[in-house]
């Protein structure tokens, strides 16, 4: 397609390109089969992850750089807020069993679409929500353009009853093996790691966190990021920003740091 060609080419003149981005995210697009991550996806170039992904080519890529050195090392993984299944399906690659939690019907059903184009059949897929309790709650779906906000915090009509689940509960004695467990739920970290509080206190279960980290949305939830930071220390867990660099020391950086390396093992900071 033309259109991402000239996207890219105008990357040295940033303030057209911001301008091209504009109208390109207005255009309507087909669907696209991309390769990425050794997976192949299907992807909407007008969602926000497929306009990364088609325009851009690029999609948290020092993050899976980071995972290629240590994916060998679990036995299972959690994907929590799986969405489209791009990290479902990278982590279902090399990892033996996947759970995989969306609880928008919508992208589940993407999601198994993607799974179903790289015949990947280690992923059990749940449509449901992680929170700090169990039962029934009220989700609401994101809008077509960034179908990643859907959220069990929302306004007015549009939203659908979805069951919570409580990782405590889910796991309740632990791992079998070494786990993963990558979290992006636009601020409802704050409540799914207050529901795995046992699960993570276990002295044998060898656990890490990749924790995408959303400032504003977890104080909707009530909570706040000084607040998660100190519940991991509390769990026994060391806490690093995971950047282009690497892991790095947070050091005050809390609000801007998007993505967290959450583990009990020595973390080397940059």
């Amino acid at each position: 397609m033309l259109t991402d060609k000239l996207y890219r080419s105008l990357r040295t003149a940033p303030m057209i390109q911001a301008q091209v981005r504009r109208v390109v995210k207005k255009l309507p697009h087909r669907l696209r089969i991309i390769e990425r991550f050794g997976q192949r996806f299907i992807i909407d170039p007008s969602e926000l992850s497929g306009f990364y992904l088609y325009y851009e080519r690029e999609y948290d890529d020092f993050v899976f750089q980071f995972l290629d050195n240590v994916i060998q090392k679990y036995s299972a993984a959690l994907d929590i807020g799986a969405n489209i299944g791009i990290y479902t399906c990278y982590l279902a690659a090399g990892i033996k069993h996947i759970d995989a939690f969306e609880p928008d019907p919508f992208l589940c059903s993407w999601l198994k679409r993607n799974l179903a184009v790289n015949s990947l059949t280690n992923v059990l897929v749940h449509e449901a929500c992680v929170g700090s309790e169990r039962g029934s709650v009220a989700f609401f779906p994101a809008n077509r353009r960034n179908r990643g906000t859907g959220s069990m915090i929302g306004t007015g009509e549009g939203s659908i009853e979805r069951y919570c689940i409580r990782l405590d509960d889910f796991l309740l004695t632990g791992p079998k093996g070494p786990c993963l467990i990558k979290m992006d739920i636009e601020g409802a970290e704050w409540l799914a790691l207050q529901g795995a509080r046992k699960l993570l206190s276990l002295p044998d279960a060898s656990i890490d966190i990749l924790l995408e980290v959303h400032p504003q949305e977890i104080q909707t939830f009530g909570g706040s990021v000084n607040a998660l930071k100190l519940l991991l220390f509390e769990l026994g867990y060391a806490v690093a920003a995971l950047t282009p660099r690497g892991p790095t020391a947070l050091n005050g950086s809390e609000e801007v740091q998007r993505f967290w390396w959450v583990s009990r093992d020595p973390i080397i900071v940059h």
